[in-house]
């Protein structure tokens, strides 16, 4: 007998929708680094599958709308305990070759690993992009 949680199937919380435009601003809170990236997308694997296979990813939301919930001004104020975010574009996660599964509630997605080896973290880590101050820290927007 194990103790460890039985993982759920994914495939049921994934949404029927087209994939985001490539020049959708995808927003991914909190500095990262290979480490953590590993760290969240062992936590995914640790809790789903999907079509009955290890699942490995990391969470993430695109700003889908100009105004509302999904904006990107939305989304930036709902990481505001994030001091930076990383802002990478829908079609440079694709370019590096990552698939983005809308997962959950819109506008939340999770960026599909092959795995959680080095290289690919690296690559994701890459195609995240730099670090960038997010202006709704700490309750107030910046100028």
């Amino acid at each position: 007998m194990t103790d460890e949680p039985e993982r759920q199937e994914l495939r049921p919380q994934l949404r029927d929708e087209r994939a985001p435009a490539d020049g959708v601003i995808v927003v991914r809170g909190g500095p990262s680094s290979i480490e953590r990236l590993r760290e969240h997308a062992h936590r995914t694997h640790d809790a789903y599958l999907l079509d009955g296979r290890d699942l490995w990813g990391i969470s993430v939301f695109c700003a889908l709308d100009d105004v509302g919930p999904g904006s990107l001004n939305a989304l930036l104020q709902r990481f505001a305990s994030y001091r930076v975010v990383h802002l990478p574009t829908v079609g440079r996660v694709i370019d590096a070759g990552f698939e983005l599964l809308p997962s959950f509630r819109r506008p939340h997605f999770t960026i599909r690993l092959a795995g959680d080896d080095d290289p690919t973290l690296a690559r994701l880590l890459g195609a995240l992009g730099p670090e960038e101050p997010n202006p709704y820290h700490g309750g107030k927007r910046r100028p």
